[in-house]
Order: structure tokens, then C-alpha cells, then sequence
């Protein structure tokens, strides 16, 4: 009874897709900072909400058996950082369409037996980022969630 139930839940995960997210050298992206003194990247909210929602959302979008792997070489968050503007002495990040959220990642999809089925560069880019109202106003990220969601509906299916 037990080997029959392992087998089917070892049959059930590997119908999944799965997603790795790796971020290179994330200390030298060009601003994914939370505050005035950047946290660790290991610690950064920021990083760690595009990992999961990464890894999340781009499960929706791969078929069954397959894998990706991406590994995210830069990030600039929409608007910039600016330390301690406001009467609190707080941090803020003023989202203006000056500064465009980009992302630099390379990717790798395979299929259930290891064959490399599609690999790439991508350099991510949403000049027009500002025009169109997207997700909860209060997620930070919500402008960088949208781009890669274009990018996962176009290049994952």
C-alpha cells in the first residue's frame, strides 16, 4: 500500500513543470534596493518576492514534465530610490516614467528527459509601464510582475 502511494505521488509531482530562479551577483544590479543602506541580497524583499512569484507563475505557463531555469544577471526596479525625503526621515521610491523597470535574465527550458528545448538572453524593458493601470497600487512590484507575465505568456507556452 505504501510503495502504491508513493508512486502515485511521485507520478503526480513530476506531471508539474518546475522553475529555478538564481540571481547573479544580485549586489551588482543596477537597483533593486528596499532602503538607503541595501540589505543583503539573501535578505532583500524585493528579490525574494520576484523568486516566488518566478517561480510561481511561470508553473501556470509551462506544460507538464517540462523545467526552466533562469538566471536573472540585473534588475532595476521601476522609479528610483531616493533616501530620506520625507518628513519621517524614510526611505521612498519615486516611480516616474524616467525610470522604466528593466531586467536581464538568461534562461534555459528542458524537457522531462534533460533535452534543452529553448535557451536565451533576454533584456526586459516596459517604457510605457506607466500607462495602464496593473495589479494592487500597493505591491512594490507590481510594474516588474507585469513584465514578466507578458514574457511568460509569449515565450513559455
Amino acid at each position: 500500500m505504501r510503495l502504491m502511494i508513493c508512486l502515485l505521488l511521485w507520478s503526480a509531482s513530476a506531471a508539474y513543470a518546475e522553475v529555478s530562479v538564481t540571481f547573479v551577483s544580485p549586489e551588482k544590479f543596477s537597483d533593486v534596493r528596499d532602503r538607503q543602506f541595501a540589505s543583503k541580497p539573501d535578505k532583500n524583499p524585493h528579490l525574494a518576492a520576484i523568486r516566488r512569484y518566478t517561480e510561481e507563475r511561470a508553473t501556470r505557463y509551462l506544460p507538464a514534465g517540462q523545467s526552466l531555469s533562469i538566471r536573472f544577471t540585473d534588475i532595476d526596479l521601476a522609479g528610483d530610490h531616493i533616501p530620506q525625503t520625507n518628513p519621517n526621515l524614510t526611505d521612498v521610491r519615486i516611480v516616474t516614467s524616467l525610470y522604466p523597470p528593466r531586467m536581464s535574465f538568461e534562461y534555459e527550458i528542458k524537457d522531462a528527459d534533460g533535452a534543452v528545448l529553448k535557451s536565451d538572453r533576454v533584456d526586459l524593458k516596459d517604457l510605457a509601464f506607466d500607462s495602464s493601470q496593473t495589479g494592487f497600487a500597493s505591491d512594490p512590484l507590481r510594474f516588474e510582475k507585469r513584465m514578466l507575465d507578458k514574457w511568460m505568456r509569449k515565450n513559455l507556452r
